[in-house]
């Protein structure tokens, strides 16, 4: 595991109103963090895998996302996509300080050193 990346997970954790997130790596590991019952690490880690075959189908029709964000009745998923390959998948309730974070929690995974 990336210390890193450790890190940084951990910290979402203290971001009240976030439910679960989790990084597909350019290796195609999945690492994933729950902060909520109904959102364990292996849904999590499905939802990763299926989120990294979407990527390539929206480039192939010209979309070239750096991220997109999904809203649910029960809360909202952010997704991130990164030049190298890494994707971060960000489970939130809507209107709680996570979700009013987005940007911020954006821009630190596109910046986090994941090798080396």
């Amino acid at each position: 595991m990336n210390p890193a990346l450790d890190q940084w997970l951990a910290s979402c954790a203290r971001s009240p109103g976030t439910l679960g997130c989790g990084v597909k790596l350019p290796n195609h590991s999945c690492v994933s963090r729950s902060f909520h019952d109904d959102f364990p690490p292996t849904h999590l880690d499905e939802t990763l895998r299926c989120l990294a075959e979407l990527s390539p189908v929206l480039s192939g029709h010209g979309l070239f996302p750096r991220w997109f964000t999904w809203a649910f009745e029960l809360g909202q998923m952010r997704v991130v996509v990164r030049p190298d390959g890494a994707l971060l998948a960000l489970i939130l309730q809507p209107n709680s300080p996570a979700a009013g974070n987005l940007e911020t929690i954006t821009d630190e995974f596109r910046a986090l050193k994941l090798t080396g």
